[in-house]
């Protein structure tokens, strides 16, 4: 299990999310490589870490720097209440009526429970009324499953 999970939420304009360049570190990483070579692949790019887009592969938001956490969990049901508090509260924006549906969001909260108590990571995304665009995520952190050398931003 991680120790802990980090939250990040990010809203803006579709547009921007579009623009994958600042979404992906300068390196495409297929394997395990360590804490410091993740360090040395974030710095390469001031591009992807001063970007509070959300990066293309989950993990790499922990390499981004804390100041772009909202919030810190251990506990499990806590991130989860924490998913569910921001889903609830940017849904009436939502563009999809069918993502409005409270028995949908039921189903999604039932899924974000199961996965963070085995470990997991989050993630949801959906268009907002216009052009907008918002991502709510959760993500594992030491070790998070799919990346786990990548080291913890608040160390």
């Amino acid at each position: 299990m991680p120790a802990h999970w980090h939250c990040y939420r990010w809203t803006g304009e579709r547009r921007t999310l579009d623009d994958e360049s600042a979404r992906r570190p300068p390196h495409m990483v297929v394997r395990d490589i360590s804490a410091q070579e993740w360090k040395q692949i974030a710095a390469a790019s001031p591009a992807f870490m001063a970007s509070e887009v959300p990066p293309l592969e989950v993990p790499h938001w922990l390499l981004r720097p804390a100041r772009m956490i909202k919030a810190t969990f251990e506990a499990p049901d806590r991130a989860s209440a924490w998913y569910k508090r921001q889903v609830s509260e940017v849904s009436p924006a939502f563009a999809a009526h069918h993502d409005k549906d409270s028995c949908r969001q039921a189903e999604w909260f039932a899924n974000a429970d199961g996965r963070l108590r085995w470990g997991g990571d989050v993630v949801g995304g959906w268009y907002l009324r216009g052009t907008g665009f918002v991502s709510v995520q959760v993500v594992a952190c030491s070790p998070n499953r799919i990346r786990p050398t990548i080291p913890c931003p608040m160390h």
